[in-house]
């Protein structure tokens, strides 16, 4: 998956300059590009060092409401 369509198909939008710095720090990551939170799903592009670009992707369950567990997939440039 590229970026564009990782953009499209979770409705991604970039960030403004402070909010990505605050971001980038929450999770300890070089830079956070684009990002989608909804009430109960969240859509990240990072891109770290080592790793590259990836998509972290999470969403809490509406009956427990604690989150089902990331998925960080490797984005291709």
């Amino acid at each position: 998956m590229t970026i564009e369509q990782a953009v499209k198909k979770y409705k991604l939008e970039p960030l403004s300059e402070y909010t990505a710095k605050v971001k980038a720090q929450e999770l300890n990551v070089q830079e956070v590009l684009f990002m989608n939170v909804q009430k109960n799903k969240y859509a990240y592009i990072v891109r770290d060092g080592a790793r590259g670009t990836m998509l972290y992707t999470d969403e809490k369950s509406l009956y427990t409401k604690m989150y089902k567990g990331l998925k960080m997939i490797p984005l291709d440039v």
